[in-house]
């Protein structure tokens, strides 16, 4: 019997750091889609199977991290939204918390994401 392996979206903008992250989710178990702008990451949450969990940079070319979530959010109640920012001043809170997201300053804490990840998969 085949183990399903949670399926992320990653949304963010500097190569350099998405594949990084990518591949770090990739040697932890996850299957891992990466895209480098908002209008792809919506583009690709109107098809199926939807990814598990969201992780989207703030800030991104053509359309913002935020409608992206917002847009996930109406596909899923269920998928997990983890914002990304350099800038956490341009993120209110009430935006996280509308979007039931989780928010992340750059640099990255992985261990936490992964954690939080981990946690997430066990209530399932």
């Amino acid at each position: 019997m085949e183990i399903s392996r949670k399926r992320v979206l990653l949304v963010e903008d500097e190569p350099q750091s998405a594949n990084a992250l990518a591949r770090l989710l990739r040697d932890d178990g996850y299957d891992v889609e990466v895209l480098y702008d908002g209008a792809a990451a919506i583009g690709r949450l109107t098809r199926d199977p939807l990814p598990d969990v969201l992780v989207a940079d703030v800030c991104i070319p053509h359309v913002d991290g935020l409608a992206v979530a917002r847009y996930a959010r109406a596909r899923s109640a269920s998928m997990l939204i983890i914002f990304l920012t350099s800038y956490p001043q341009l993120l209110p809170a009430r935006d996280g918390e509308k979007n039931d997201a989780t928010v992340y300053t750059k640099p990255l804490d992985y261990t936490r994401l992964v954690r939080q990840l981990a946690a997430r998969s066990e209530m399932r």
